[in-house]
């Protein structure tokens, strides 16, 4: 049997065809390239971002595959040692870091995007009598932390005597703890809380100091305006009950506690205390009773100073800050500076967006001052669209770069480009250069006001910055800048 040759036309149809086929499926798959977000972290973060069995895991590696699937954007994962992992912000690319904290090192060579989860670290020690007698970091103390992470950066600035010891990842880290190398360490906790359930021994090591609670935000970059903002809109699509039921997933897991061996023999020493002595159950019950009413009683006095719609301080609170010993060391130092901040055309946001969109504007711009200013000793709504903030600044290249970074980052961060929200503020800074202690917070937030009007008659959008002289305490000409 013998095939029938093809028509010579029909052969050269059948090959153009073929040829096509290949060039525009080398073409789609050349755009879904382009098109694909990698996203980095460490490999050891145990419950944010890890790999097990070859697979990434963990809150973030969840995030970011809803983040894909809601934007429809294709998602890949670069896990690593937490310093490799800034190392790769540094190369070309299409690249966000799944999360990590804001410092100014890092602010050098990254473009933040939106806050996403809360975060808090904490000093852990060796759970042994010796170790536990001595409260906090000593000069010439040795310290584990993670090489490149926020904890590093943090020991090295507030602890600068301490002895750092570095290790490329938290299991590195953890399990240099548990074979006896160090005895201190400053881990995330709910990292540690992780990798601690592990071990057989669930009290070989314990926090005794709260460092610091801080957001986590996903970063672009530097200069990569376009993906910063892709990013952020494409955050502001996923739900936020997603959002929440995958934080529930991760940090809200079922833990095994067990008894330490102390516990039986004090409740056998309780139980024969209050067998034989019915009075002293009565003086204990009154002391509880006590101790409770006194708790009421910090709580009302607490929502008495605190602004309810932000959590910050209200007007009242900014005078008893105010009146701190802090506060009056830092005039006496010439090192405290007054801001007063006002957001440019905010009744026009309640008027076209509703009044919910400008409190959540308010309620953004109170956590992006509580959780990236450093230098605010105090933080305060005085009522309405205004905040009042007293920051530590110990020269003028600081000061400058704080406002810098206030006008030109931590305000527009409330803003939603995507609903035509664009958030601006005037700002005025009255720098207290006077040794004197007496000056009082009527008078600085008269000058600081007079001074942020000047802003708005400017123009808005800008920041005007004065000195108060030491002699007439009178505001003279410093800095100006839109």
């Amino acid at each position: 049997m013998t095939l029938m040759p093809l028509h010579r036309p029909a052969a050269g149809i059948f090959i153009i065809t073929l040829l096509c086929a290949v060039f525009f499926s080398r073409y789609a798959m050349s755009a879904f390239d382009d098109k694909t977000l990698t996203v980095v972290n460490s490999h050891s973060w145990k419950p944010f971002a890890f790999v097990e069995n070859g697979e990434p895991k963990g809150l973030l590696i969840d995030y970011w595959r809803v983040y894909g699937e809601v934007n429809n954007v294709p998602v890949q994962f670069v896990l690593s040692d937490w310093n490799q992992s800034l190392e790769h912000m540094t190369e070309p690319g299409r690249k966000v870091h799944a999360g990590l904290l804001y410092s100014s090192s890092r602010d050098h060579y990254l473009d933040y995007t939106l806050p996403l989860f809360e975060i808090s670290s904490s000093l852990y020690v060796l759970n042994d009598s010796e170790q536990l007698k001595i409260k906090g970091i000593l000069p010439g103390m040795e310290v584990g932390v993670v090489r490149g992470g926020y904890e590093e950066e943090y020991i090295k600035y507030h602890y600068p005597d301490a002895k750092v010891i570095s290790f490329n990842n938290n299991a590195k880290l953890i399990e240099a703890a548990l074979n006896g190398e160090i005895t201190r360490m400053v881990i995330d906790t709910q990292v540690a809380t992780y990798y601690l359930s592990q071990d057989p021994d669930l009290h070989r090591f314990v926090p005794i100091e709260s460092l610091y609670t801080n957001m986590i935000y996903a970063a672009v970059s530097e200069g990569d305006q376009a993906l910063r903002d892709e990013i952020i809109t494409g955050i502001g699509k996923i739900p936020e009950a997603e959002s929440a039921r995958i934080e529930q997933k991760w940090l809200n897991t079922k833990q095994v506690f067990t008894i330490p061996n102390w516990v039986l023999p004090l409740v056998l020493t309780v139980i024969v205390i209050v067998a034989l002595s019915y009075i002293l159950l009565l003086r204990q019950t009154v002391q509880r009773k006590t101790r409770h009413i006194k708790a009421v009683n910090r709580k009302l006095e607490e929502y008495a100073f605190t602004d309810s719609l932000t959590g910050l301080l209200n007007r009242r609170g900014l005078e008893q800050k105010f009146e701190t010993k802090k506060i009056k060391t830092l005039m006496k130092n010439q090192q405290l500076v007054l801001l007063v901040i006002d957001l440019d055309y905010f009744k026009q946001i309640n008027d076209t967006l509703g009044h919910l969109k400008g409190d959540e504007v308010l309620v953004c711009l109170g956590k992006a001052f509580k959780n990236t200013l450093q230098e605010a000793v105090a933080i305060s709504r005085l009522g309405g669209e205004e905040f009042c903030l007293l920051l530590e600044v110990k020269s003028r290249h600081q000061l400058d770069t704080v406002m810098e970074y206030i006008h030109r980052r931590l305000i527009p961060s409330a803003s939603q480009h995507e609903l035509g929200l664009h958030v601006t503020a005037s700002i005025g800074a009255l720098l207290i250069d006077t040794q004197k202690t007496d000056c009082s917070l009527d008078m600085l937030l008269h000058h600081a006001d007079q001074l942020m009007y000047r802003a708005k008659e400017g123009g808005r959008n800008r920041f005007v910055i004065q000195s108060l002289s030491s002699k007439t305490k009178q505001v003279r000409p410093f800095c100006v800048v839109s």
